[in-house]
């Protein structure tokens, strides 16, 4: 019997009881029931549905006499009973050959029943033998058959069933915990393979939800058993490690619910908006240095770096251990100094060297060089054991042997970054850098970086050291430096003043102080540490915000600095600080910058002979253009060298001789053109260089805000601009940019139309504004208003130059946002004679060294109020 909306009784009865069910779910989930407490009811409500529907297509079909023929089987999610409020039901119908014409129709029933009633299905219909089979070939499908539970039907072919998967895993254990291992390698590539990830998915990134059912899945392929309490009884899995597991477990899981509950649908995936409302509802109040968001994100990361950490060991004793293989192992083994043993697979301390080392970090540093040095993974027991130790362990005054091995690691370059992480996971780190403790799992909350305060801090050493085989500049220069170490010290608490009320610079200047004394570096050594930690922001900002070819600027810098030494020290830092903030942050245009200011900062320290290093390096370069001049254009020999000797660094560095002279063979067409632009695509930047030579005599009023309005009209993405003076009064105009209308390189016929556009707007003639298109085709991110926490900011500097007014503007990037900002200057009558763009994934540093159109400085309080005002209405409110 149908009923009026075609749907039959049962169908509508069974949505009512679901929709009523998951009400009562969400009272229950809101007066604070456990995650797994609802879950379980919540697969209670799954269970009373699919039966009574599996019921139904069995009377309906007039199969009753056949009803023992088949099981049904909830697997994956539903089968473990931890599913959350609007996750997948995944069912398998089990039957015998005989009966497989009888399961389809069984089948269809079912499928449109439960579809019906607003489940979204996962069903397969096989034979215990295809089931296997198909499990033991697909990692996936045996992760979720072995969560296979009975709902109804033949015990009896479920008991065949199951016996078969379980035996038949056990026998082929190492190829099925390779396949399921290689399944959630790849899951974790997508989904993110850090624990730190700043926008995590609780279900599937490292250390979430997946990682636990993996040590499920892994312990049902070796040992027959996916219960976690299971394992830990039967001795595989470290007790420590299970209640690692379960705390996070009960976490994840009313996390999981109150996400679902809140979208009122499936959601796995905690974006910077979502991680603000659930700081909220956890009940995070913040501190004078950290959000509620920041405390929230810190609570998650704990957690899921405890199952990241649990998981790995148990997946690495699972992967090939049994007792037989440990007991040879140790049988066969030899001992090095005295405390420790080599096997053929591992290292490990013995009964008096874990003693040992859970009281003295020494011997747990001396323990990881011997692991580096045979190329031994070190043993699970004996991590658990220093780690259990350094857990309770109370930080004291550290010995001489433990600042001396912690010095031999710090100056080496091989496998630093991968030591580090393995201190620091055993707590051993914190022993001696006492304030790693604080940073542990410390979310940075913006757009800008990528992970937590601690992950980023050893990023930034392994950025560094992997410049021991970069063939660029930067690599020539850290393969020279004296002290590695003390770079690597730097970078490692360079931001560990993070997450307090004062200004994270200033107190990591005292961290570092308290860190030399720990270390008992030298005097003079303690003073650079400070220095790096203190100015460890000082190069990039100097770079990114000044105009470099005003020497004012580098010799400011450079009295700062104070040495050639520090100065290569802070260079390789600023550059490892910005490559390890997140992907695609650091590009050639950043390096250009930085390399620039070195150079020009190098040359007040330096009485370099003119081939000496990296002032011979550029010196070359220069030469290698002046070489590659053709004879017919080598009359005006005076015009070249000086045309190239005033190329900016970055331009000499990234550019080929011959297309560099090209570049400034072109320059004499501005005798007949107003403008010439160009436009090369860096395939390292994924994005075009345009370059605009204009002759500041000719040069039509508001040139700027035209050519960013070209370019803004195009649909470009500015990512970085600069203004530079060649001899001859000619302006270099050069514009980093992304075309969103192509994934990759654009066509030249792209390029040169983005060209004519420009110069068609530089036309003195030319007096109509840019026309925009009433809607981008490339919106804004998801949530970005709500994630506008940081406020802009306006800011004037009429003390760093001589002869401008700096303007610099702290923004939220936007398509457009640099013509709004530009023609607002032009509208108030500022003549701009230098600006440099810098764009931070979403925020924009803009700064603008303007005058008069007397050429004065800006100094009326009233026009500098007006000024502030225009802009940051034109960031507020683009379309006024």
């Amino acid at each position: 019997m149908k009923s009026e909306g075609g749907l039959p009784p049962i169908v509508l009865r069974l949505r009512d009881r679901l929709l009523e069910g998951r009400l009562k779910l969400r009272a229950q989930h809101d007066s604070g029931s456990p995650g797994l407490q609802v879950c379980l009811c919540h697969a209670d409500l799954l269970d009373s549905i699919v039966l009574d529907i599996f019921d139904h297509a069995i009377d309906e079909e007039g199969l009753s006499e056949k009803a023992g023929c088949f099981t049904l089987v909830a697997h994956g999610g539903y089968g473990r009973r931890d599913v959350a409020p609007f996750s997948d039901v995944d069912l398998m119908l089990l039957h015998s050959k005989a009966v497989a014409e009888d399961a389809g129709r069984i089948a269809r029933s079912l499928v449109k029943c439960i579809g019906d009633v607003g489940c979204m299905l996962g069903f397969s219909m096989c034979t215990p033998q295809q089931a296997c089979k198909l499990a033991w070939s697909d990692g996936k499908v045996f992760s979720s058959l072995a969560e296979s539970r009975l709902l109804t039907g033949s015990v009896e072919l479920f008991g065949k069933y199951i016996n078969r998967l379980r035996q038949g895993g056990r026998h082929r254990s190492r190829s099925m915990i390779k396949k399921v291992e290689a399944a959630r390698r790849e899951e974790s590539r997508i989904y993110g393979e850090t624990v730190f990830l700043l926008e995590p998915n609780v279900k599937r990134s490292r250390g979430a939800l997946r990682d636990i059912q993996l040590v499920r899945w892994l312990g049902f392929a070796k040992f027959g058993e996916c219960d976690l309490d299971q394992l830990a009884q039967l001795g595989h899995l470290a007790q420590e490690d299970h209640r690692a597991l379960k705390r996070a477990y009960q976490f994840l899981l009313r996390l999981r619910n109150q996400m679902h509950f809140e979208a009122g649908k499936s959601q796995d995936q905690l974006d910077r908006a979502l991680q603000i409302r659930l700081a909220e509802w956890s009940g995070f109040e913040g501190t004078d240095g950290l959000l509620p968001v920041e405390q929230f994100m810190q609570r998650y990361f704990e957690h899921t770096s405890e199952v990241r950490y649990s998981s790995a060991q148990f997946v690495g004793s699972a992967k090939w251990q049994s007792p037989l293989a440990v007991s040879l192992e140790h049988s066969i083994s030899y001992p090095v100094k005295r405390d420790y043993r080599v096997g053929w697979r591992h290292v490990w301390a013995s009964r008096s060297g874990l003693e040992r080392m859970k009281r003295d970090p020494a011997a747990v540093l001396e323990l990881m060089k011997i692991s580096s040095l045979y190329g031994k993974a070190i043993e699970h027991r004996t991590w658990q054991e220093i780690r259990s130790a350094m857990l309770t362990r109370q930080i004291s005054e550290i010995d001489s042997v433990t600042i001396q091995r912690f010095w031999e690691l710090l100056s080496s370059s091989n496998s630093l970054a991968t030591q580090l992480r393995r201190l620091h996971e055993l707590r051993v780190l914190e022993q001696i850098v006492p304030e790693m403790t604080h940073a542990r799992c410390l979310l940075q909350f913006n757009q800008y970086h990528k992970y937590t305060v601690d992950a980023h801090s050893i990023r930034a050493v392994e950025c560094a050291t992997e410049l021991a085989t970069d063939p660029s500049l930067l690599g020539i220069i850290y393969r020279g430096l004296n002290n590695r170490a003390l770079l690597h010290l730097a970078l490692l608490i360079h931001d560990l003043g993070k997450g307090y009320a004062e200004d994270h610079s200033e107190l990591g200047r005292i961290i570092a102080e308290r860190t030399a004394d720990r270390l008992r570096l030298s005097a003079q050594d303690k003073e650079t540490l400070m220095f790096l930690v203190h100015q460890h922001l000082l190069l990039a900002h100097t770079a990114f915000r000044f105009d470099l070819s005003d020497n004012k600027a580098a010799v400011k810098f450079a009295s700062i600095v104070g040495s050639s030494e520090r100065l290569q020290l802070l260079l390789l830092l600023t550059y490892a600080d910005l490559a390890s903030v997140g992907p695609d942050v650091v590009n050639q245009w950043k390096i250009d910058l930085l390399l620039q200011l070195y150079y020009q900062t190098d040359s007040h320290f330096r009485d370099d002979k003119p081939g000496e290093g990296f002032r011979g390096e550029i010196n070359a370069r220069r030469s290698s253009i002046l070489r590659v001049v053709p004879d017919s254009l080598k009359v005006d020999r005076q015009w070249w060298e000086s045309q190239v000797a005033a190329l900016p660094i970055g331009y000499l560095m990234r550019t080929p001789p011959q297309i560099a002279v090209q570049e400034l063979a072109s320059l004499s067409k501005l005798d007949q053109l107003p403008s010439l632009a160009w436009g090369r695509y860096i395939e390292s930047q994924n994005a075009v260089e345009y370059t605009i030579a204009t002759r500041q005599t000719g040069r039509p009023i508001g040139t700027f805000h035209r050519i960013t309005g070209a370019l803004s009209s195009l649909g470009m993405q500015i990512n970085a601009a600069d203004i530079h003076t060649q001899p001859g009064e000619i302006a270099w105009d050069r514009f980093l940019v992304e075309d969103k209308q192509f994934e990759g390189p654009p066509p030249q016929s792209r390029i040169d139309e983005v060209c004519q556009k420009i110069n068609a707007a530089l036309d003195p003639q030319v007096l109509a504004p840019p026309t925009f298109p009433i809607r981008w085709p490339y919106g804004k991110a998801k949530n970005t208003e709500s994630l506008q926490i940081q406020p802009t900011q306006v800011r004037f500097d009429n003390s760093t130059s001589d002869s401008h007014t700096i303007i610099t503007l702290f923004a939220y990037d936007r398509l457009g946002l640099l013509y709004s900002v530009s023609k607002i200057l032009f509208e108030m009558q500022l003549i701009l004679h230098f600006a440099k763009i810098s764009t931070h994934v979403d925020q924009v540093v803009d700064v603008f060294y303007v005058t008069d159109v007397n050429g004065e400085k800006l100094t009326e309080s009233t026009r500098l109020y007006m000024i502030r005002q225009r802009l940051l209405q034109a960031v507020r409110n683009p379309g006024k």
